[in-house]
């Protein structure tokens, strides 16, 4: 057995207890199975031709090369888009209900996938046509087992901003092939009031749900199911911030320091989400990064792997945004690491200068890429901020060491705030605490109750 291998087997047997599926939170919708009929045969305008105000809401996705974006004011009708990119099967699918949509790569044996005409927290239950096997969307998994689907990067956003990005997007028509009259909403004023119609584990007076209102838009990130790794971006707090870094480590394993370790933990984060790692590069330290413009609309995750650990660089948080699309770290990095929105993988190398005036450069002394001559070092004399005021002249020893970094996109959704906390009650929450920004997580008491209906 392969070590990634077993890491995965670890992985796996740790979250047979931890990834089950509530099966209280399941109702039936009302429409029965394809009640709401998925789009299989899609048709798409070149965006030249493309009747569409730039103010519009779309899902756009971009995918082996080729770029769509699929309205929101369609998928209202539908909520999943069965698509091909050129050889790759991929799920388009939007949960009215929820507010969510998320991409998905199918296996071929799936043979499209469906609406259930099931329910799971208020969120769009789907099924697979091969097997007849249900999956829960914002979950990705498949109901009474451990099994999850691949995710791909979509962006929830304004069809001016997309066109914008990806100027050779095309469009989808409303060419579907049922008889819709698509200039009509089917759920009027939902996401303008607080109903919630089917059982929900959501309670407004209590914690975390009474940090923001019902459908406020949050962003979900998914670093692991099975490990409950989970992060709930509220918009209302990653505007205030526009970007924002941490380190994630595979918490069934655990964070430690084990370079080899590291390198399998972030293999089995991009492997979660059918990405391939690149050029069999080591790792020894990754982060995440999201940023968001609120103006247009631009919300986007990515991974950053390196070869060399970033201790004593704090380098997490030194990222901003720049000139409305561009993600930049002002570290003073040689030469700067900066990429776009329309950024989905880069890789190269940047110089960096390690402090190592308490032996945080330690780990990386046997690296082939140190000068071990010390000609690459430096003591230099730097006036350092004593508790937000007064400075005072410190002596510090660096390094200088050449980088590699391998970025990827991550998949991030986005999803109603009381939909998201529903069903990942346990995940890290992004807060601000006064100038502050940091993760909060809470357990709470899971308890059913079925809302007040409008009908």
């Amino acid at each position: 057995m392969t070590s990634r291998s077993l890491l995965h087997l670890l992985i796996f047997a740790w979250g047979l207890n931890g990834c089950s599926i509530r099966e209280q939170a399941f109702v039936d919708g009302g429409p029965g199975k394809d009640g709401i009929p998925a789009i299989d045969t899609p048709d798409f305008n070149d965006i030249n031709i493309a009747d569409l105000s730039d103010s519009s809401m779309v899902l756009g996705v971009y995918y082996n090369g080729t770029a769509r974006a699929y309205p929101t004011y369609i998928l209202r009708w539908h909520e999943i888009v069965n698509d091909k990119f050129g050889p790759f099967s991929v799920a388009i699918t939007y949960s009215v209900l929820a507010g969510s949509s998320v991409g998905f790569l199918i296996p071929h044996e799936f043979e499209g996938i469906g609406t259930s005409g099931k329910l799971y927290e208020n969120n769009l239950v789907m099924y697979d046509r091969g097997t007849d096997r249900e999956w829960v969307q914002l979950l990705g998994q498949r109901t009474g087992s451990c099994d999850f689907l691949n995710r791909i990067p979509l962006m929830h956003t304004k069809w001016g901003t997309w066109r914008t990005l990806h100027p050779d997007s095309k469009l989808l028509s409303t060419r579907t092939g049922y008889d819709r009259d698509y200039s009509v909403d089917p759920y009027p004023q939902y996401a303008n009031n607080e109903d919630i119609y089917f059982t929900t584990s959501y309670r407004r007076g209590s914690s975390p749900y009474v940090l923001h209102s019902t459908k406020s838009d949050c962003y979900l990130l998914t670093l692991s199911s099975q490990t409950h790794d989970q992060y709930i971006f509220p918009q209302s707090v990653i505007s205030e911030v526009g970007s924002y870094a941490y380190k994630v480590f595979n918490k069934s394993i655990g964070p430690g320091g084990d370079y080899i370790q590291r390198t399998y933990e972030a293999d089995y984060v991009l492997d979660s989400f059918g990405i391939q790692p690149k050029n069999n590069m080591e790792i020894a330290d990754y982060l995440v990064v999201v940023a968001y413009h609120p103006k247009d609309e631009l919300i986007a995750a990515w991974m950053i792997a390196t070869n060399v650990s970033m201790n004593g660089t704090s380098w997490e948080k030194n990222f901003a945004i720049i000139n409305g699309s561009t993600i930049y770290n002002y570290l003073g990095l040689i030469p700067p690491l900066k990429w776009s929105f329309d950024d989905y993988e880069a890789e190269g190398i940047f110089h960096a200068f390690l402090n190592i005036s308490e032996g945080f450069a330690a780990p990386f002394l046997g690296s082939p890429d140190i000068d071990k001559n010390g000609t690459n070092g430096y003591n230099a004399s730097l006036n350092v901020e004593i508790a937000g005021n007064s400075t005072s002249n410190y002596s510090l020893n660096f390094i200088k060491i050449p980088v590699r970094y391998n970025l990827y996109r991550l998949p991030l959704f986005r999803s109603y705030w009381f939909a998201a906390t529903a069903i990942y009650p346990e995940a890290h929450i992004f807060v601000q605490d006064g100038a502050q920004f940091r993760f909060e997580t809470y357990s709470p008491e899971i308890i059913y109750r079925q809302p007040w209906r409008p009908w």
